[in-house]
C-alpha cells in the first residue's frame, strides 16, 4: 500500500491578522485608468481606419520609412526614371542650324514679310544702329545717391553708361543689345544690354518710358519701377550689378526666349565661357512658323506643289489651345523645366505654363492680375472656358493690328467689331446694352470688360496698364473687394464703390455670377476644415481646367505635408481623378500630392509607379514639372523655418529627378540652415558633379567650409570658381583674404 501523504503543517502566521477594510480607487486614479483606456481605443481606431483604407504594411511599423531601412526599399518598386537619360524618351529636337531667318521668307510670302517688317514684332529690337532708340544718350547725368550715370553716344557712335560710383573706378559700359521702342499702349519702354567676357548678354538696369519721356529703375526691396534719384543708390536697384540674362539659364535670372528670335545660350567647357546666339531680337517669322530651312528646300524643288508635306505646320489650322500655345511662348508667365528650347520645340518639355500659379501666384482667384502677368489669363475667360476664343480672332498676327473674328481689320484697339463678331445682338444699337452715349468709353466694349489695369508688382509711379484679358464683367464691389481697380472707377473716380454698384444692379439687375469653381475657390479661402476645402478646392468636373489646378495648387500649400501617413479617402479619390487628367501640368501637380503626401502608403506608392509607366512619350515632362513643384514646396517649407519638411520634400523631388542640380543645391541649402553642415557638402558635391560650370555652387562649398573652418577646402572651392569662370573677380577678391590668412 503507498504511503498517504502528509499534510503539511500550517506555520503560525508572523504577521498579526488585521481586518481587512475594501479599497476604492481614487477619483484622479479614476480618471487616468479611464484617459489610458480612451486613448488606446483612439488609437486603435485611428490604426484601423487608416489599415482598412489604405492596406497594411509591416514594413512601415517596423521602420517608420523606407529611407533608412534597405531591407524595406528592395521591396518597393522604385519611382526613379527606368532609363538613363540618355535613353530617354524625348521629343524631336530643333537646331540653331535648322533656322534660315525672315529674309528668306520673303521670296514666296512677300505680303506677309511686308506686313510683318513694319508690326510692333518687326521693330521690337536689335543692335544699337539697326533700331530707332528713343531714350535719352544725351549726356545729362542720371543722379543717384552714391553714382552718376551719363547715357550718351560716343564720337565713333557707339551707345554707353559712364558710371562714375563712390571710391569705385569709372566704369563705361557698352550697349550692345536693344529691346522694345515704346511701343505698347498703357506704358512702353525700351531696355538695354551688355555682353560681358563670359559670353553671356546682361540686361541693365537703366530703362526708358515713353509717355512719361524718362530714365527709370527697379527697386530690388518691392521690385516697384521708379524713376532715377538721389535717394536711390546703385546697390538698392534689382539688377545691379548686371546678372539677369538674355536667353534661357536654369537656375539664374533670366528673359527666357521673350526678347528676341531663336536666343541660345549655351555653356563652351573647352572654352571656359557662355556662347549667346541669336537670329535677331526682333520677333521673327521662325519664332511663331518654328525653322524654315528644311521648309525653304523643299518649297524650292520643282514638283514641290505635289508634295504632301512641306515640313511647315500651317498655323490657321491649329487647334484652340495649340494657337494659343504659340502666343504663350512669349504672352505668359511660366517656369522653365530645361535650358536651350528653341521655337518648334515642343513647348511642354521647356516650359510649364502653370507652374507659376502654384509658385509665385501671378493671378487673384478669377484670373485678374495680381503682381505682374502678361496675356494668358485670356484662359480665364468664359470666351475661352466656354467658346473658343484665341489670340487671333482679334490680333493679326502679321501686323498685330486689330480684326474681328473673319479676319476684317478693324479702326484699333477699341473698336467694337472685335465683340461683336460673336456677340452679334449688342452690335445694332450699343446704348441699350451699355447704357451710356454711343461717343463715349462706357460705349466701347474693351472700356467695360477689358479696361486697362496697372500690374501692381510695378507700384504706381510709372504706367504699365495692360487690357484684361479675363474679359470679366463690371462688379465694382467685388472688384475692390480684391484690391484691383474696377472698370467702372477708371472713368468715374468720384463716385463711391457703393453708388457704382447699385447702378450697375439697377441697369442690369442681379449680376452674372462667376464660374461655379472660382467660386468655391475663393469660398475655400477662410476654410480651415481640410475635408470641406477639399469639396470646394479640389473639382474634377469643371471644364475649366486653369481654375481646378488654380484649386489644387491652393489645397497643397495649404493642407498638404510631406508623410502624411493619412487623408480622407475622399479626397485621395479627388487627386487621383485630378491626375488622370489630360492637361500635364494638372496631372503633374495631382501626382506630386500622392507623392509628398502618402507615397509611403504601398497603395499609394504602387499607384505613382504604375501612372509614371503608363506615360510613355509625356514621362519627362511630367516627371519635369513632378520634381520642379516638389522642389519648390521643400524652398517654401525652409522660407516659413520647417527645414526637416523642406529636406523631405526636395528628397521626394530627386526620388522623381535624380540629376537635377538645383534640387540637390536646394536640399544643401535646407541642410545649412539646419546646421547639418556634413549633408549641405555632400549635397552641394553632388550638384557640382552634375553642373560644374555653375559657379555659384562653388561659391556655396566654398562658404560652407569657412564655417567649418577648413580653410584648404574653401580655397579649393573658390579655385574651381576660376576653373570655369577665369574672369570672376568676385572670386578673385574672396581668394585673396582666405590666403592672406
Amino acid at each position: 500500500m503507498g504511503k498517504k501523504k502528509r499534510k503539511s503543517a500550517k506555520k503560525p502566521s508572523r504577521v498579526k491578522k488585521t481586518t481587512l477594510k475594501k479599497r476604492h480607487p481614487s477619483p484622479a486614479k479614476k480618471k487616468l485608468v479611464i484617459t489610458i483606456i480612451g486613448g488606446a481605443f483612439l488609437l486603435l481606431l485611428v490604426l484601423f481606419l487608416f489599415y482598412s483604407n489604405f492596406g497594411f504594411n509591416s514594413d512601415l511599423l517596423n521602420s517608420g520609412s523606407s529611407e533608412n531601412n534597405p531591407g524595406t526599399q528592395s521591396k518597393r518598386k522604385s519611382l526613379l526614371p527606368s532609363r538613363s537619360p540618355g535613353e530617354e524618351i524625348k521629343a524631336p529636337k530643333t537646331h540653331f542650324e535648322d533656322f534660315a531667318g525672315s529674309e528668306s521668307c520673303k521670296e514666296c510670302h512677300e505680303k506677309e514679310y511686308n506686313l510683318w517688317i513694319n508690326s510692333t514684332h518687326g521693330k521690337a529690337g536689335g543692335e544699337p544702329g539697326n533700331v530707332e532708340i528713343i531714350a535719352k544718350f544725351d549726356g545729362n547725368p542720371l543722379v543717384f545717391k552714391d553714382a552718376v550715370v551719363t547715357p550718351k553716344i560716343t564720337p565713333n557712335g557707339e551707345y554707353v553708361f559712364i558710371v562714375e560710383q563712390d571710391n569705385r573706378p569709372t566704369r563705361i559700359i557698352r550697349v550692345d543689345a536693344v529691346v522694345g521702342g515704346g511701343h505698347m499702349y498703357g506704358g512702353g519702354t525700351q531696355s538695354f544690354f551688355t555682353k560681358l567676357p563670359d559670353g553671356t548678354i546682361r540686361f541693365l538696369p537703366f530703362d526708358f518710358i515713353r509717355d512719361e519721356n524718362l530714365w527709370f529703375v527697379q527697386l530690388q526691396e518691392g521690385k516697384e519701377w521708379t524713376p532715377v534719384s538721389k535717394e536711390i543708390s546703385l546697390n538698392d536697384l534689382a539688377h545691379w550689378t548686371p546678372h539677369r540674362i538674355l536667353g534661357t539659364m536654369e537656375g539664374t535670372s533670366n528673359c527666357q526666349n521673350c526678347h528676341g528670335s531663336q536666343i541660345l545660350l549655351e555653356y563652351l567647357p573647352e572654352k571656359k565661357r557662355y556662347r549667346t546666339r541669336f537670329r535677331t531680337l526682333k520677333i521673327n517669322c521662325e519664332a511663331c512658323h518654328g525653322p524654315s530651312k528644311r521648309h525653304n528646300e523643299l518649297a524650292r524643288l520643282e514638283n514641290h506643289e505635289e508634295l504632301e508635306d512641306l515640313d511647315m505646320a500651317a498655323l490657321a489650322t491649329f487647334t484652340k489651345d495649340s494657337s494659343l500655345n504659340v502666343c504663350f511662348q512669349c504672352h505668359s508667365t511660366k517656369d522653365m523645366l530645361q535650358d536651350e528650347y528653341l521655337s518648334g520645340d515642343n513647348q511642354n518639355e521647356y516650359y510649364s505654363l502653370n507652374l507659376p500659379i502654384l509658385g509665385s501666384e501671378p493671378y487673384l482667384p478669377d484670373g485678374r492680375i495680381r503682381s505682374f502677368a502678361y496675356q494668358r489669363n485670356h484662359v480665364f475667360s468664359d470666351c475661352y472656358v466656354n467658346g473658343s476664343m484665341t489670340c487671333v480672332d482679334c490680333h493679326d498676327p502679321h501686323t498685330q493690328n486689330y480684326r474681328d473674328i473673319v479676319g476684317n481689320p478693324l479702326e484699333g484697339r477699341f473698336d467694337n467689331g472685335q465683340c461683336t463678331g460673336c456677340h452679334a445682338s449688342k452690335a445694332r444699337n450699343p446704348e441699350l446694352h451699355t447704357f451710356h452715349k454711343p461717343d463715349s468709353t462706357g460705349n466701347l466694349c474693351v472700356g467695360c470688360h477689358m479696361p486697362y489695369l496697372q500690374h501692381q508688382a510695378v507700384g504706381a509711379e510709372l504706367d504699365f496698364a495692360r487690357s484684361d484679358h479675363v474679359i470679366p464683367i463690371p462688379r465694382p464691389a467685388f472688384d475692390t473687394q480684391l484690391g484691383i481697380e474696377d472698370a467702372c472707377s477708371k472713368c468715374h473716380p468720384d463716385k463711391s464703390v457703393e453708388w457704382l454698384q447699385a447702378k450697375t444692379e439697377e441697369w442690369y439687375g442681379e449680376l452674372k455670377p462667376h464660374n461655379p469653381i472660382i467660386s468655391d475657390i475663393m469660398k475655400a479661402e477662410n476654410v480651415r476644415n481640410i475635408n470641406k476645402a477639399a469639396e470646394l478646392l479640389l473639382q474634377t468636373e469643371s471644364n475649366h481646367v486653369v481654375a481646378k489646378i488654380t484649386g489644387l495648387s491652393h489645397f497643397i500649400k495649404r493642407f498638404l505635408k510631406p508623410d502624411m501617413y493619412y487623408l480622407d479617402p475622399k479626397i485621395v479619390d479627388k487627386l487621383k481623378q485630378l491626375s488622370e487628367s489630360d492637361n500635364i501640368d494638372l496631372k503633374a501637380f495631382s501626382l506630386m500630392s500622392l507623392h509628398l503626401a502618402l507615397d509611403q502608403n504601398p497603395e499609394i506608392h504602387d499607384y505613382l509607379v504604375n501612372e509614371l509607366q503608363n506615360l510613355k512619350k509625356r514621362e519627362r515632362a511630367v516627371r519635369y514639372r513632378w520634381a520642379l513643384a516638389a522642389d519648390f514646396l521643400g524652398t517654401r517649407y525652409a522660407s516659413k523655418g520647417a527645414f526637416t519638411d523642406a529636406i523631405k520634400a526636395h528628397k521626394k523631388a530627386l526620388e522623381i529627378k535624380p540629376e537635377d542640380a538645383f534640387t540637390w543645391l536646394n536640399l544643401g541649402t535646407a541642410y545649412r540652415q539646419m546646421r547639418d553642415y556634413k549633408n549641405a557638402i555632400d549635397s552641394y558635391k553632388r550638384a557640382a558633379e552634375i553642373k560644374p560650370y555653375l559657379t555659384d555652387i562653388h561659391f556655396r562649398l566654398a562658404e560652407v567650409y569657412s564655417i567649418t573652418g577648413d580653410r584648404e577646402a574653401a580655397i579649393r572651392w573658390l579655385k574651381n570658381v576660376l576653373k570655369y569662370d577665369p574672369g570672376n573677380q568676385r572670386a578673385r577678391q574672396i581668394l585673396r583674404r582666405l590666403e592672406k590668412f
